[in-house]
């Protein structure tokens, strides 16, 4: 377009349904464009003096030649849609050969302006716009906004997974249309392991185990440490927080009581690391009395504990983006990672051929289902109704809260009030996912730093 325009000194002026290409100093219509679909088709008027049918021309002419074009036959989509911008805010972009300005189409108003730095025009809002023109390119108020929802929803999961579940959402879009600037920061990581093709063939043969600590950040209920179990065989992931990793072997014994009571199966490989939590005498005496093995990686070897180590890094790339995007205080990591491993439980898996781990977990083990409620954007504000006994009658009906996820042992969803520091379990709640609770960092009170009471 800005070689167009500069090469026969000419205007474009895109309207919703049709572009047309005007002569700068007569004003008379060179071409026009009409709109089908999201494109506009190039038609020459029978007046036309054909200038802009020999720039698109691929024979030379002897009144006008085109240099330096850039042809990319590879690209799919535009850097920028002016079809889906004139239609979305009923507007008119008009390009000059230096400068491109956006128009309301009724008031005339202008309400962007992009000005021409070598080939490229660059967008700039003016001072006194509405922002429609920023809306235009969020996620939330574009086209793509449900998939930007669902996106969000599962605590920011790959588009490749999405667009498996949910085809109809993609079915026009493609994983290149989004780039997510929350999950650059939160899963930016190395080279990743050469993954193992061995498999258990049965649950709860190998269990994998590992412990991370947030750098002295206590969660709401003063625990500063977690520990994960991972099922080998359909990768089921269990979540503990603790106070001191002096807690592992009782914790580890919990585990071990809960798997041959509720699933009637036994564990016959604990795979750790070598950390002095897991090497503890208490517990290598309670595996060798359980007739357990303690598979242990290798000194500065954590490749060899590496599905547990993928898995810590999955859950905590969920956390990060979640506390990220919704500038939530730190002491919010330990909701947030049971959160993050209720979700990944539910979501399919490249290492089960695209199953989730609960079904592959239920389809083993004849046993009760977990609740499967849906999934709604961590940290949203919510809206928690008020019982009678809680209220007067002239009082509010609902209390406003932050979502913080879903309860383990009941049907209902976790909403924490920051102010009076209760946590409700509930089923009576309104959440509106397009609006964070803490919308920037300096919304944050000392009281948000504190922990349930």
């Amino acid at each position: 377009m800005a070689q167009i325009t500069r090469t026969l000194q000419c205007i474009v002026i895109f309207w919703p349904n049709l572009c047309v290409f005007k002569d700068i100093q007569t004003q008379k219509t060179i071409v026009y464009d009409p709109r089908r679909g999201k494109l506009y088709y190039l038609e020459l008027t029978s007046t036309s003096s054909h200038q802009l049918a020999q720039a698109f021309s691929a024979n030379k002419s002897e009144q006008l030649n085109l240099d330096s074009v850039l042809v990319v036959p590879t690209l799919n989509h535009n850097l920028l849609s002016v079809a889906q911008i004139t239609r979305t805010l009923q507007c008119i972009v008009i390009f000059w050969p230096n400068l491109c300005v956006f128009k309301n189409i009724q008031t005339q108003k202008t309400i962007g302006y992009s000005p021409r730095r070598g080939k490229l025009y660059y967008l700039e809002l003016t001072s006194t716009s509405s922002h429609q023109l920023a809306q235009a390119f969020s996620a939330n108020k574009s086209a793509d906004s449900e998939a930007w929802l669902w996106h969000k929803r599962p605590g920011h999961s790959s588009f490749g997974y999405l667009k498996k579940l949910l085809p109809k959402i993609f079915i026009k879009l493609s994983n290149s249309d989004f780039k997510c600037e929350v999950c650059e920061l939160a899963k930016s990581h190395r080279v990743p392991f050469q993954i193992s093709i061995n498999k258990s063939p049965a649950p709860f043969m190998v269990i994998h185990s590992d412990v991370w600590d947030p750098e002295n950040n206590k969660s709401l209920s003063d625990k500063r440490w977690f520990i994960s179990f991972i099922d080998d065989h359909n990768r089921v992931t269990w979540i503990c927080l603790m106070k001191s990793k002096s807690e592992v072997g009782s914790l580890f014994k919990q585990f071990h009581k809960m798997i041959a009571t509720q699933y009637n199966f036994t564990i016959q490989v604990l795979r750790s690391d070598n950390g002095g939590e897991f090497i503890s005498q208490e517990l290598k005496q309670y595996l060798v009395n359980h007739g357990i093995t303690h598979q242990t990686t290798c000194p500065y070897t954590p490749q060899q504990n590496g599905v547990a180590e993928r898995k810590n890094r999955q859950l905590l790339e969920v956390v990060r983006a979640s506390l990220f995007e919704a500038h939530m205080p730190s002491r919010y990591w330990g909701e947030a990672v049971i959160a993050a491993a209720y979700l990944i439980n539910r979501l399919p898996s490249s290492a089960l051929q695209f199953q989730t781990p609960l079904s592959v977990f239920h389809d083993a083990i004849n046993t009760h289902t977990m609740s499967n409620l849906p999934s709604k954007v961590f940290r949203c504000t919510t809206f928690v109704h008020l019982h009678k006994p809680l209220r007067n009658k002239l009082e509010p009906r609902a209390l406003k809260c932050v979502f913080v996820g879903y309860a383990q042992h009941q049907k209902g969803y976790r909403c924490y009030h920051p102010s009076t520091h209760k946590l409700y379990v509930t089923l009576d709640v309104i959440f509106h996912e397009h609006k964070m609770y803490y919308s920037t960092p300096e919304m944050i009170s000392d009281e948000d730093n504190q922990g349930f009471l």
